[in-house]
C-alpha cells in the first residue's frame, strides 16, 4: 500500500483525473448491468496492474497488446480505454487542435510557439502549463515513437476541426513508421451504425458512450490507409503547419483556418438573449454566458478560448465587467 500511495502521488493531476474517470465509468457500467461484471472486474485488475508496471518501469508498452489506438484528447482517450477494454493500448494526445497556433508544430520551434501562445491567452493554471503540458506532450511523442513495428495502429477522428487537424498531425508524426495504419471516423461510424440523424449524433469521439465505442470498433470495418493516402494527409499537414491563424473550424467536410474573432458575434448574440430574459439589463455570470454559447455550437471548442474572446470584447468596450477576470467563475459581464 505504501508503494501504491507513492505511485499515485507522482501522477500528474490530469492523468489522475483520467484514471479516476476510467474507474468510475467501469463501476457505473457494472452497477447498471449484471451481465458483464466478470469482464469489467478483469479490466479493472488489468488497469491496476498496468499502472503499477508503467510507473515502476517508467515505460508504456510493458505488456502485450494486439492494437494501438491513438486519439486526440484526454476525454476521448478515457472513453476508448473503457470501451475497448483489455488487449488494446490507447494513446491520448494531450492537446486540443481546434484552437491555438499550429505553425510548424511538428518541430521544436513550433511547439514552443504554441506553448507560449496558450500560456499568454488562455486562463489555464500556470502549474499545469509549466509542470504538465510540455512534459505530457514530450512523453506522448516518445510513446508513439516506441510503438513496435509489427503492431497495427488505429487512428480515431471525427467531424470536427480538433480531431481532423490532430489526425493529419499524427499521421505526419508517424510518417517513418512502416506499421499498418487504420482510420476510424467515429462521427460517421456512429451515424451509420445507429442510423442517427444529424442532430442526434456526436461530433467528437469523446462524446460517445464507451459501450457504443466498442460497438463501433467491432462493427466498423477498419479503413487501411494506403501509402498514397498517408502521403496526402502528410502533405495536408505541411500546408496546415504553414498557417498563422489560431482558430480552425470544420465546415461542409473541410478544415478552415479562420480569424480569432470568428465566434465573437455568437458570444454577443447569446448575451443579448440572456439580457432579454432579465427584468432589467444587468450583469451575467461569464461562466453562464460561455456555457450558453458552448451548448449551441455544432462543433467542439474550448471554454478557455471563448473566455479569452470574452475578455478581448471587454477590452474593446463591448462588455462591461464586474469582478476580476482571473478565472471564468470570478466575474460577470453585461453588454454596454
Amino acid at each position: 500500500m505504501e508503494e501504491l500511495h507513492t505511485l499515485i502521488e507522482k501522477l500528474p493531476c490530469s492523468e489522475a483525473k483520467n484514471l479516476l474517470l476510467n474507474v468510475m465509468c467501469q463501476l457505473n457500467i457494472m452497477k447498471e448491468s449484471q451481465e458483464d461484471r466478470d469482464e469489467i472486474i478483469e479490466g479493472l485488475i488489468s488497469l491496476y496492474d498496468e499502472m503499477l508496471n508503467v510507473r515502476k518501469n517508467d515505460q508504456y508498452l510493458t505488456r502485450q497488446y494486439k492494437t494501438v489506438h491513438i486519439v486526440c484528447g484526454d476525454a476521448a482517450a478515457g472513453t476508448l480505454r473503457v470501451g475497448l477494454g483489455c488487449g488494446h493500448k490507447v494513446i491520448g494526445f494531450p492537446d486540443f487542435f481546434a484552437e491555438g497556433p499550429i505553425w510548424q508544430l511538428h518541430q521544436d520551434a513550433g511547439r514552443k510557439h504554441r506553448y507560449e501562445w496558450l500560456k499568454d491567452h488562455l486562463n489555464i493554471e500556470n502549474d499545469y502549463m509549466e509542470e504538465e503540458y510540455e512534459q505530457r506532450i514530450f512523453k506522448t511523442l516518445e510513446e508513439m515513437n516506441d510503438i513496435p513495428k509489427h503492431m497495427p495502429i488505429v487512428l480515431w477522428t471525427g467531424e470536427n476541426a480538433h480531431e481532423q487537424t490532430g489526425m493529419r498531425y499524427l499521421i505526419y508524426l508517424l510518417k517513418d513508421k512502416a506499421n499498418d495504419i487504420f482510420l476510424i471516423n467515429s462521427t460517421m461510424a456512429f451515424k451509420e451504425l445507429y442510423e442517427a440523424e444529424r442532430d442526434e449524433y456526436f461530433y467528437h469521439t469523446g462524446g460517445i458512450e464507451p459501450e457504443k465505442i466498442n460497438s463501433i470498433a467491432e462493427n466498423r470495418r477498419l479503413l487501411l490507409l494506403s501509402a498514397e493516402t498517408r502521403r496526402t494527409y502528410e502533405e495536408e499537414w505541411i500546408a496546415l503547419a504553414e498557417t498563422k491563424e489560431v482558430l480552425r473550424i470544420w465546415e461542409k467536410g473541410q478544415l478552415k483556418s479562420v480569424h480569432d474573432h470568428y465566434f465573437d458575434p455568437i458570444i454577443i448574440e447569446y448575451a443579448r438573449k440572456l439580457h432579454a430574459e432579465q427584468e432589467k439589463h444587468d450583469f451575467i455570470l461569464s461562466a453562464g454566458l460561455i456555457g450558453e454559447v458552448l451548448g449551441h455550437l455544432d462543433q467542439p471548442i474550448g471554454d478557455a478560448f471563448l473566455e479569452d474572446r470574452l475578455r478581448t470584447l471587454i477590452y474593446k468596450g463591448v462588455f462591461e465587467i464586474k469582478g476580476i477576470p482571473k478565472g471564468i467563475r470570478y466575474y460577470s459581464v453585461k453588454l454596454t
